[in-house]
């Protein structure tokens, strides 16, 4: 297989990973298109180029939608946990107040 079509085949492959949240088959493609991409031929056709880099891009956007939504898995899990925990107020626009260092108590005479 050549170079350039081999790197477009784990490219695809791990666009699919991504896709489908298969983290760890990310891991193993990482080193292997690291691979690929050393045995590229030098002089490499604009449109095999121009293909791939298509697809390195694609990949980047997938890249960055996934780790933007295991951010916001995250930052919904800490949610819960603190909704949970029964600390959660809101501010008088019903949104939810951020606890503040200092706790009152008020006592009624």
């Amino acid at each position: 297989m050549q170079a350039d079509m081999q790197i477009e085949a784990l490219m695809e492959a791990m666009h699919q990973a991504l896709l489908t949240a298969d983290y760890p088959a990310l891991n193993s493609l990482s080193p292997q298109l690291d691979a690929a991409l050393l045995n590229l031929s030098q002089p490499i056709e604009e449109k095999a180029l121009l293909r791939l880099k298509r697809l390195a891009e694609r990949n980047a956007r997938s890249a960055g939608a996934a780790a933007k939504g295991v951010r916001a898995a995250i930052q919904r899990m800490k949610d819960v946990r603190q909704i949970a925990s029964g600390m959660v107020t809101y501010d008088e626009n019903g949104q939810r107040a951020k606890p503040s260092g200092q706790r009152t108590l008020s006592q009624r005479l």
